[in-house]
């Protein structure tokens, strides 16, 4: 029976070789090419727009698909490579070396055998929300042989700063003509163990291979979460830009990032992303998309628009809202903070809450390409921007 050290040993190991779900992106069939390609704005023109606005083509895969995991496929180590490689890196570590130099020089240099993992969702953001995942285990090589995989057991490990525990077994299948078992597992509860990187281990065998092989792969769960879209919204034209209000059930006060895409209908072509940094509270019944004038009249976009890909991620902070969103303002008070080292409940809890996920969208009637202003980005924190970069130019002058 692997000890509850060793357990902790290879959730390192698994997270350094594995990687994490959580920063990256599926690969997914391309949807129909358009024309429309949106280049990185240049210094001399990244403040036409707010800078919650953005123009998007269908090349900005990590906004368009917020929700998906990376797929691909991954070397198989077995039980005792990875027991040897952990003491290693410990080793290597403790010379100075960095955490993915010890890995690259402690890991064997080839695997025989490849695994895939397959998430229905990277983020599973309500209770009971259920994770979906499908496993394919090939030969590393280019080969006819048909493999035949046992699955010993499949666990779920909670995050590590609540410990790592064994949140208990998963559900799984596998088929029987092939190297193929999906696995099911939904959120019990809103019990904070269920909160945070959570990994789905699997130990199992290979037909025709003497070794047990561990293998995982972790994605984010947020069984409470902070708040919901309900699925109402209101649309209307402010200042020449167009302006979804979604309706929101707000659970607590705190600092969220939250964004929408907006995409033209006729042509099934994304054309803004809008990501707010803002403070949300349970008085809250909306809240509102900017999708920026000049962007549609810069772009020619017109037509029906529709508006989906709403997301909401919200911060897990020892100290007040306000003061995340707005540092300079309360710069004092989290320096005191700071200074004062108290551990705080947030550090020993994972970092996010998430609103719960949905596939609300709205579809607009048709608009022409007139209605939308022309008129350049225009505030306080522009002109402050501004002056600043002016400043900081002449500092370089002299």
């Amino acid at each position: 029976m692997i000890t509850k050290l060793l357990d902790n040993e290879l959730r390192f190991a698994l997270a350094a070789i594995l990687g994490t779900a959580l920063i990256c992106v599926m690969a997914i069939p391309a949807r129909a090419q358009a024309p429309r390609v949106v280049t990185p704005p240049t210094p001399a023109d990244r403040l036409k727009y707010p800078p919650e606005s953005s123009a998007i083509d269908s090349s900005y895969w990590d906004l368009l698909y917020p929700w998906n995991v990376d797929t691909q496929m991954r070397p198989m180590y077995s039980l005792d490579a990875l027991r040897q490689a952990t003491n290693k890196v410990e080793s290597l570590l403790k010379s100075g070396l960095s955490e993915e130099d010890a890995w690259s020089q402690s890991l064997p240099a080839t695997s025989q055998l490849m695994y895939q993992f397959e998430f229905n969702k990277t983020i599973v953001a309500v209770t009971p929300d259920q994770l979906r995942a499908r496993l394919t285990v090939t030969p590393a090589q280019s080969s006819d042989a048909n493999l035949s995989i046992h699955i010993a057991k499949a666990e779920m490990i909670g995050d590590y700063k609540f410990g790592s525990p064994n949140l208990g077994p998963v559900s799984f299948s596998c088929e029987t003509t092939g190297p193929v078992c999906t696995f099911t597992w939904p959120a019990a509860s809103e019990d904070k163990k269920y909160w945070g990187a959570l990994n789905l281990q699997v130990t199992l065998t290979v037909a025709g291979a003497p070794d047990t092989f561990v293998i995982g792969r972790d994605f984010y769960s947020s069984p409470m979460v902070a708040g919901q879209f309900t699925g109402n919204f209101e649309k209307k034209i402010v200042n020449g830009s167009l302006v979804i209000d979604a309706g929101v059930k707000i659970q607590k006060h705190m600092a969220c990032f939250v964004s929408a895409n907006l995409y033209s209908v006729d042509s099934a072509t994304p054309l803004q992303h809008v990501e707010r940094r803002m403070v949300v509270d349970p008085s809250m019944k909306t809240i509102s998309f900017t999708f920026f004038g000049k962007i549609f009249r810069d772009y020619g976009d017109a037509g029906t628009f529709r508006i989906q890909d709403l997301k909401g991620q919200c911060e897990n902070l020892a100290y007040p809202a306000e003061w995340f969103i707005n540092s300079q303002a309360h710069e004092e008070g989290l320096e005191e903070f700071l200074q004062k080292g108290e551990e705080a409940p947030s550090a020993s809890e994972p970092t996010q809450i998430y609103f719960a996920r949905d596939d609300y969208s709205y579809t607009t009637h048709s608009y022409p390409n007139s209605i939308f202003s022309g008129t350049e980005w225009q505030s306080p924190e522009k002109t402050r921007r501004l002056e600043l970069e002016k400043k900081a130019a002449d500092d370089d002058y002299r």
